[in-house]
């Protein structure tokens, strides 16, 4: 659970713009991936940035706590409607789940908006951590990971 992006007050501000600059600089990859905190909490700002990135040949997957039969403000209905795939539900650390690709707990459930992607081509691709070393030693680690494995990683790169 990333509870580090729970806090409104942390981060940093950034236009809608630069952020679109910023992804469209980024090398080699093949869409995005909207997470939180709660993405929907800004569906105004998130909406003009995907409205940005469908005119582009990025995929969007967006993680939302919100189950799709919960959302009724139009907002978010658009922000969801612009996606390639919306996981939903809230990740519930006691049904914790790491056999489905994407899905962190037993709750959350695959909808497939566009026909960019099928359920068996994200089905079987393999849960898979990524580590970012900076140039100034930090680390940070990234994907699925049962909680035993994280706790190695994160002793063996703090002693880096």
């Amino acid at each position: 659970m990333a509870k580090h992006t729970w806090d409104r007050k942390a981060g940093e501000r950034t236009s809608v713009d630069d952020l679109y600059l910023k992804i469209l600089s980024a090398k080699d990859i093949e869409g995005i991936t909207i997470l939180g905190g709660e993405p929907l909490e800004q569906a105004p700002a998130l909406l003009l940035l995907l409205k940005k990135i469908k005119e582009t040949p990025l995929s969007i997957i967006l993680f939302t706590g919100y189950q799709l039969k919960q959302v009724v403000d139009e907002v978010q209905k658009q922000v969801m409607g612009l996606c390639d795939v919306v996981i939903d539900g809230p990740y519930i650390k006691d049904e914790t789940d790491f056999s489905r690709p994407l899905i962190g707990s037993k709750n959350q459930q695959v909808h497939l908006i566009s026909e960019r992607y099928t359920l068996s081509e994200l089905l079987s691709s393999r849960n898979k951590v990524e580590i970012r070393v900076s140039n100034e030693g930090g680390v940070k680690i990234n994907g699925m990971l049962q909680d035993s494995l994280l706790a190695i990683l994160q002793k063996e790169f703090s002693s880096i």
